[in-house]
């Protein structure tokens, strides 16, 4: 009697990739719908290469052909952050509806990931607006945007320079090119402006012109209008349709994929400070008029200085927590709490502190501090009391009767160098004589004596200055035209090699504006191998530190000039009065064109410190009294980035319903972009209903992780547990798992898990000649050749004394038969299309199993030759042990094409067992 396999199915199917789940995500909605044309508006699953994991989204799938992606929705109150706004499962479970009035955008590199690569200016359908016509919802007005010259996505249709329009179309005729701020062919339906305007109340979205009808105030109006202006806001969704239908996933090598963790940029969110500082001595208003100006962190002290007139708890604070202190104060690091006992008496403000071992050292535009002499424009003050310390002097004069401004302090070895508006400057115990050194020094750390042969003479002030960390220059940035008489515009780089000469080979740097008097430097800041750099007029740049040569530029408007600079691994941060807009790779302010995006800004921007990429998802919820921004940076050893200006806000408080309060200064701390560990132990615990695998959790800085399930050649799954089950596995499959945090970190994956798919080839039901009489039949009856046309024959499960057997065999009377015998033949077509066997033997109590006559596994048994009277070497007593399979995996190349022999012989413990139990499964892996 002969078992005939079957031809196996396919190792692997197609996935029908309908969006319908995790596994089946589809590249677009587009893809889906060309692929599946029943499918209906609704949610799906999409993943691009870029998404990396599978999300869900709202597809149109009837408008124009269908296969549009819902990228936000609303009413007034766009925010057009490149975060975005909101959540996307808001946006997927509200698509429309009164319900949805509140506007909900993706964050932009969600869309950028649904782009897959593809740039706005190439989408064949543009950008979709699909506005609301009447007040009830009822009439809507379809327009397409196609974008001149856009690479990427931006949320900033506001922008002005404005994003540039090749062609707007409305409701199906052209209209002509155009912009994304405000497009009119005339001042009624068509007409878009998407700028913040005082008569909506300072909110932003997608407006209709003055002569659209049908605006009301009502909570419950398509068409909304703040008072009685007309311009009515429409409820407005925006589409893409990326017609992505195929693409090309990197394969994941055997031992998985590597950590990745999100850029190391500090929050967006402020960190509560209970004290700040206030008021400005002497009132006035413009950039020298600010309430900080410097920042300084010694231990757990930072230290504040500017022009403000009182430190400050709250702001409503009882008359004992208003101080009258001026100029300098301090503050725990940690707490933010006021530290009473420094308390120094300036008589003018600070512009810079620099933190030594064991003292502070400030600069600025006083006279003196604490009545001591010779510290006019520097001096070095206890870090506890604020008093001078002792033997410890430098002090400037400056010729023509104007005021000292030291303005820049950076330390490199054993030198701090110095940076303002000064002629001379002694210094030192004796004090020693002045020096001729003109808007630059630098003086011993010791004891604050000049180099008198480190001299360069600027002939105009220097605002900011970098010592570099390689010890061998320093960069100075101001309003100077030449420096030692040789040309340097507003930027130089001086050797700190006597005699304080100009380092030659360098490039010259690129002004943004054509007026000269209006290109000064503010800020600069050496990165490894680059130098960035900033000021007037409203740009921050990039260049090579071994030639200066640019490497990238952005220019910030309507805002202002960069004022303070800081990195903290490997971001850099650049602060300015501009609470708008940057247009990046820009390079000038006077005609800002060729730019690739624009983004916003937020007083403080993120760039990568190495490549000049700025990172849009940086943006700081702060605010300024006067617009005036942050003009100091700073970082601390916990990775907070401190700022100071005339910053009077800092982030939602949902606690208190309300923004936090900021005197002067605030800080930004780290977010988390550390990877979890790596899941241990994965594992496939079984197949009933699909693969079923599972993991040994992770652990996370941030908390319990989710985990991403990768099958093949991407991810399929995401959860929150343990264990997940590929239910719909489709065959031979690779898996890996990995964690990832809330942050977006991902740990090393695990190495890989094959699970492969198999063919039946027997199962336990299958018949077998079988003989049960004590005989010994030596070896020969394992072969192909021998004649067992005269035993008898019955299917599985064989043997006695259980009664589950489909086949009983005689058990006869005690002592019992030691060994049954069972063959049976596998025909089986091709064995080339297999891998392996995977034999699943049910016996009790030891078997050997043959195939064509050679031995291919044993259990419970002795090594070395088996006779048929050899015992077992266990006695099975439970039931469960009988019932369990051993598992034999045998190369398939034991088979031959067409008929195989399968032999067992089984074996007894003992004569006296009152059970015998056979029999097999067999299963083969494909490739």
């Amino acid at each position: 009697m002969a078992i005939v396999a079957t031809p196996p199915a396919p190792a692997q199917a197609a996935v029908a990739r309908d969006g319908t789940s995790s596994d089946k995500a589809g590249l677009s909605c587009w893809a889906i719908k060309q692929d599946f044309p029943t499918s209906t508006d609704g949610v799906y699953w999409l993943q691009t290469p870029k998404l990396i994991a599978p999300q869900q989204f709202y597809c149109d799938m009837t408008t124009d052909g269908g296969g549009w992606v819902l990228l936000g929705r609303g009413r007034e109150g766009w925010t057009f952050y490149y975060p975005g706004q909101r959540t996307p499962g808001v946006i997927r479970n509200s698509p429309s509806g009164t319900g949805a009035f509140a506007p909900a955008a993706l964050p932009g590199d969600t869309v950028d990931a649904l782009l897959g690569g593809t740039r706005v200016d190439a989408l064949q359908d543009g950008v979709r607006l699909r506005r609301a016509a009447n007040n009830t919802g009822t009439s809507w007005q379809e327009v397409r945007w196609r974008f001149a010259n856009r690479d990427a996505w931006s949320w900033t249709f506001d922008a002005n320079p404005r994003h540039g329009l090749s062609s707007v179309t409305v409701n199906g005729v052209n209209y002509g090119a155009g912009n994304t701020r405000d497009w009119s062919f005339q001042n009624g339906p068509l007409r878009i402006f998407t700028y913040e305007w005082n008569n909506h109340g300072w909110k932003k979205g997608f407006s209709y012109g003055s002569t659209m009808a049908g605006a009301s105030t009502s909570a419950t109006s398509y068409l909304w209008q703040n008072t009685t202006e007309g311009h009515p806001i429409p409820f407005t969704q925006v589409w893409i349709r990326p017609r992505i239908t195929s693409a090309t996933y990197d394969a994941i090598p055997e031992t998985g994929t590597a950590a990745t963790t999100v850029p190391p940029v500090v929050s967006n969110a402020t960190t509560p400070l209970s004290w700040g500082v206030t008021g400005v001595v002497g009132g006035g208003v413009g950039e020298e008029n600010l309430e900080v100006q410097s920042l300084g962190i010694l231990g757990n002290t930072i230290y504040v200085g500017g022009k403000f007139s009182h430190v400050q708890k709250g702001p409503n604070p009882a008359p004992a927590d208003k101080v009258n202190q001026q100029y300098l104060a301090a503050f725990d690091l940690a707490t933010g709490e006021w530290r009473s006992g420094f308390l120094p008496q300036l008589d003018g403000q600070v512009w810079d502190i620099q933190a030594l071992d064991d003292k502070v050292v400030i600069a600025g535009e006083f006279t003196n501090v604490n009545g001591e002499p010779n510290t006019a424009g520097m001096a070095a003050l206890d870090p506890a009391t604020g008093a001078v310390v002792p033997g410890w002097r430098t002090t400037f004069t400056r010729a023509g009767g104007l005021p000292v401004k030291v303005k820049a302090l950076d330390r490199q070895g054993d030198w701090i160098y110095i940076g303002g508006g000064f002629n001379h400057v002694s210094g030192g115990n004796p004090l020693s004589s002045p020096v001729w050194a003109v808007a630059a020094a630098r003086v011993r750390v010791s004891d604050g004596r000049p180099d008198a042969n480190w001299t360069p003479h600027f002939d105009a002030n220097v605002i900011e200055l970098d010592a570099s960390s390689q010890g061998d220059r320093v960069y100075f940035g101001g309003r100077f035209s030449n420096v030692n008489g040789q040309p340097a515009n507003s930027f130089a780089v001086i050797s700190t090699a006597t005699p304080a000469a100009l380092v030659p080979g360098l490039g010259n740097w690129l002004p943004s504006t054509a007026a000269q008097a209006r290109d000064y430097r503010q800020t600069v800041r050496e990165v490894g191998d680059k130098v960035w750099m900033g000021g007037a007029e409203h740009d921050f740049q990039v260049y090579t530190r071994d030639n200066l040569t640019r490497v990238a530029g952005h220019i910030t408007r309507q805002g202002g000039d960069l004022q303070a600079s800081e990195e903290i691994n490997g971001i850099i941060y650049g602060a300015c009065h501009c609470p708008e807009f940057v247009f990046n790779d820009a390079s000038s302010w006077d005609n800002t064109t060729g730019w690739s995006n624009a983004h916003q800004i937020l007083w403080i921007g993120a760039w990568d410190a190495q490549t000049g990429k700025y990172l849009p998802n940086f943006a700081p919820s702060i605010d300024s009294r006067r617009g005036d921004g942050p003009w100091e940076l700073l970082k601390d050893d916990n990775g907070c980035l401190w700022f100071g200006g005339d910053m009077n806000r800092g982030s939602w408080d949902s606690g208190s319903g309300g923004y936090q309060w900021l005197g002067g200064f605030g800080r930004l701390c780290g977010t988390d972009s550390t990877a979890p560990t790596t899941p241990g132990n994965f594992r496939l615990t079984g197949t009933s209903g699909g693969n079923q695998l599972a993991w040994n959790a992770a652990n996370d800085s941030s908390g319990a992780p989710d985990y991403e399930i990768l099958r093949d050649d991407r991810v399929i799954a995401r959860t929150g547990g343990t264990s997940w089950t590929d239910s719909d596995p489709l065959g031979t499959h690779k898996y890996w798992v990995r964690a990832i945090d809330d942050a977006g970190n991902r740990s090393a994956s695990s190495p890989v898990l094959k699970v492969q798919a198999t063919a039946n080839l027997m199962q336990n039901g299958a018949s077998w000649k079988w003989v049960y009489d004590g005989v010994d039949l030596g070896t020969a009856w394992t072969g192909t050749s021998f004649d067992d046309s005269g035993w008898a024959s019955g299917p599985g499960e064989l043997g006695y004394g259980d009664g589950d057997e489909a086949t009983t065999l005689p058990e006869g009377t005690t002592p019992r038969h030691w060994t049954a015998y069972f063959r049976t033949t596998l025909n089986v077509a091709d064995p080339a299309q297999y891998e392996e066997l995977l034999i699943d033997l049910i016996r009790d109590d030891g078997a050997v199993v043959y195939i064509n006559g050679v031995e291919v596994g044993r259990t419970n048994l002795p090594a070395g030759p088996i006779a048929h009277n050899t015992p077992a070497l266990v006695g099975y007593s439970s039931n469960a042990d009988e019932r369990t399979p051993v598992r034999f995996t045998v190369p398939a190349s034991a088979l031959v094409a067409g008929n195989n022999t399968i032999a067992v012989e089984m074996h007894q413990n003992n004569q006296w067992s009152v059970d015998l139990s056979f029999a097999m499964n067999i299963n083969a892996t494909l490739p």
